[in-house]
């Protein structure tokens, strides 16, 4: 199987370095498109490629013939509607990072050519194929817990992961970017609807960007964290990107994310991250940027089936994590993805833990790994007809908080 990368940032890096460790025989990278050259050089570096593989402008790669299977389009979330017809229309099949677009025409355009030409796009809900998720939709299916009636999800962004993304980062503001509920809830709407198997129909939704904005900034803060003064703020960028990198082995320090983001080439030092900190975006006050998109929301959803849905999306939290709880008429299911272990509460009987059987490894609580292995193997499970649902959620989220809450039919 033949592979094409088009976008060598963290999520087409992470891509191919997985076929290139786990599936070298039965698949190879044969081209690379990146805009980046100090990140191309480094594509071409790891995968051996010539000059005549490498390409900084991907209409100028797909001027070439057909060179691959599957073309992996990784790129930042207002590019991928062109980028996935022009990829279509070449003749390539897309395996497309969420989220498809923040317009929905645009996502069920992509659908319809897609089909329409007979070509495959699968789109990157790496969630879906982790153990701990489809632990969670076994024991649904199973009917053990009765009747369903809700499913309550919470994801918590962790503080800096705010202050490195959706404040300092690509995704700061929703015009350049997709609001909050596309950028980095679709992964678990995609989940909501996977277990529910039914289409939603109405949604409320109500967030706002509570704390990140220039008046709750602290009296005698800097623009630039490496001027100020302050020592005890949480959201201090040498605390975030070079204390961190610090504590890492200096021979595991280019693969270190986020500071791999942080500095041009893409794989970090000390040097370089001080360096890019300065007076650069990632080194810029949570205070004083310019981004505009919620630190917290929260969600409601009703689906066709009668099954209620919940999801709140918060910044504030120490660490990064998921939690979900079903709930049934005979029982609940509750658990914490990066656990990996699951409470089953039977009413009327003794808990029981659950271990999952399954690697966490990687990216994505094994998730990434996982999709590489459903590419590999024929058992992709996110189709874009699949994961157009988890997007008319999120634009039916965006378009209730936007008129403060007012209930959205689907």
């Amino acid at each position: 199987m033949d592979i094409a990368i088009l976008g060598y940032g963290g999520r087409g890096k992470i891509y191919a370095q997985i076929l290139e460790r786990k599936y070298k025989k039965q698949a190879r990278i044969v081209a690379v498109i990146e805009t980046n050259p100090s990140k191309l050089a480094i594509a071409k570096k790891s995968h051996n490629l010539d000059d005549g593989q490498c390409f900084c402008d991907y209409k100028e790669f797909l001027k070439q013939g057909v060179l691959a299977d599957w073309l992996f389009i990784c790129t930042q979330d207002s590019d991928h509607f062109a980028q996935t017809i022009a990829g279509l229309k070449k003749g390539y099949n897309i395996l497309l990072e969420k989220p498809i677009s923040k317009d929905i025409g645009e996502c069920e355009t992509i659908a319809a050519f897609a089909k329409k030409l007979n070509k495959k796009v699968a789109v990157c809900h790496v969630l879906r194929y982790t153990a701990f998720y489809n632990k969670v939709k076994q024991i649904i299916d199973s009917k053990i817990l009765g009747q369903l009636i809700s499913i309550e999800m919470v994801e918590n962004v962790g503080y800096w992961h705010q202050a490195h993304s959706f404040i300092r980062g690509d995704w700061g503001k929703s015009e350049t970017s997709t609001p909050m509920i596309f950028a980095k809830c679709c992964h678990d709407l995609d989940l909501m609807a996977y277990f529910v198997e039914s289409s939603c129909s109405t949604v409320c939704s109500i967030g706002k960007l509570n704390h990140f904005k220039s008046e709750n900034a602290p009296q005698g803060h800097s623009e630039y964290c490496s001027e100020c003064k302050l020592t005890d703020c949480p959201y201090d960028a040498k605390k975030i990107y070079i204390d961190t990198l610090a504590k890492i082995p200096v021979h595991k320090r280019k693969y270190s994310w986020p500071q791999s983001r942080v500095v041009p080439d893409g794989e970090p030092t000390l040097e370089k991250v001080k360096t890019a900190l300065e007076k650069g975006q990632f080194g810029k006050c949570v205070y004083e940027c310019d981004n505009d998109v919620v630190d917290y929301q929260s969600s409601v959803f009703e689906f066709e089936n009668g099954v209620q849905g919940s999801l709140i999306m918060t910044a504030f939290s120490p660490k990064i994590y998921r939690t979900i709880t079903v709930r049934g008429s005979l029982g609940t299911l509750e658990g914490k993805f990066e656990d990996n272990v699951l409470y089953l509460n039977m009413f009327g009987k003794k808990s029981r833990k659950i271990n999952v059987k399954g690697l966490m490894k990687g990216g994505h609580g094994g998730g990434d790994e996982g999709l590489m292995d459903g590419l590999i193997n024929g058992n992709l499970r996110t189709d874009i007809d699949l994961s157009i649902q988890s997007h008319k959620m999120a634009y039916a989220c965006e378009a209730s908080r936007l008129q403060d809450g007012t209930p959205q039919k689907i």
